[in-house]
């Protein structure tokens, strides 16, 4: 008999802001998952940034040794540290996405918020009222421990020892009189240590198994913004700034819709522009251009972005915020002789 090894799943990043792959994650297996893949003579690869899961077959395509019913769970690293700055939030600040085969095994559920923790558990209660039970359920479900809190006089802070807890998903339930509230928490401490972004759960039952070759996508969004152009003209009077335009002249060539930019003089300048003081020096003025509506990040610049002096085009492209940019405001400097 001999064995060779198969494909049993992929999982890879697609990102609007990239035009092709998106590599800006590892992914790493966690240590007792690569203790079950090591049990079920199972690998895994990583190859332009797509993560791999290979398992030993036999002659009949039939995995060597049954897997069925054990979860792999997968740690997501975040290899770029200006992701941010070009990507829509997955979860609110301060949460911990969780990606799960929970729906159906052959796809993935939207990100669940969770909030990370170690062994040891603090949660802030949402109430004061009292009496409180306080409930915690595992990854399975099962109640793992209750605990009522019955005066005002106990603390706002529930804290559990989960030492000796598996590793994963916990719900932690508040009861009150006539209210209740859930929080969910994620145990691992390997996560923590490794400053994760995020961890994905595959569970291995029969329908992934026998799929084969099954592909998951983590998808993100590029940022939406208003750029904005502010044209600061050296040696130039609020008047004579008036003969200069940005307009959008590569729209049709690049098949895409045309952004459209507003005129705002010095004087209607808000609290949320960059004030003209710090951006004019004494002898220059500037005029902001911004977007008439909100423009998503891309890493290819787009093309003919113009700035022009009537109808003499001074710059035929304007620069567009890079990765290492947190916003999409861009200062052009001009002056005259």
């Amino acid at each position: 008999m001999s064995s060779s090894f198969g494909i049993i799943f992929s999982i890879q990043i697609a990102h609007d802001y990239y035009p092709g792959v998106c590599s800006d994650f590892e992914f790493r297996l966690l240590n007792e998952s690569s203790q079950i893949a090591r049990n079920g003579r199972m690998i895994c690869r990583e190859r332009d940034g797509v993560f791999y899961l290979l398992a030993e077959t036999k002659d009949d395509e039939s995995l060597l040794l049954p897997v069925t019913g054990e979860t792999l769970r997968i740690a997501l690293l975040l290899r770029n540290a200006n992701f941010s700055n070009f990507t829509q939030s997955v979860v609110l600040p301060g949460s911990f996405p969780l990606y799960r085969n929970a729906a159906s095994p052959l796809s993935l559920n939207a990100p669940r918020p969770v909030k990370l923790n170690g062994p040891f558990l603090q949660h802030p209660l949402s109430k004061t009222e009292r009496p409180v039970t306080i409930s915690l359920f595992g990854p399975d479900g099962s109640l793992q421990s209750s605990e009522v809190l019955p005066g005002p006089e106990d603390s706002q802070v529930y804290t559990a020892d989960m030492r000796d807890f598996r590793q994963g998903l916990y719900l932690l339930k508040e009861e009150y009189a006539v209210d209740s509230a859930e929080t969910d928490y994620y145990l691992d401490q390997e996560l923590i240590q490794m400053s994760a972004f995020g961890v994905i759960e595959i569970k291995l039952d029969e329908a992934l198994l026998n799929a084969r070759k099954t592909k998951f996508t983590l998808n993100f969004a590029a940022r939406e913004e208003t750029l904005k152009y502010y044209i600061v003209g050296k040696r130039y009077s609020q008047s004579e700034l008036e003969a200069i335009t940005v307009a959008d002249a590569g729209a049709g060539e690049e098949g895409r819709s045309p952004i459209l930019f507003n005129r705002v003089n010095q004087p209607a300048f808000t609290k949320f522009d960059i004030s003209p003081d710090i951006l004019a020096p004494a002898g220059s003025s500037v005029v902001l251009f911004k977007s008439q509506s909100l423009v998503a990040r891309n890493e290819k610049p787009r093309k003919k972005i113009q700035l022009s002096k009537s109808s003499d085009i001074i710059i035929k492209h304007l620069p567009q915020p890079g990765q290492e940019q947190s916003n999409s405001e861009m200062i052009i400097q001009i002056s005259k002789p």
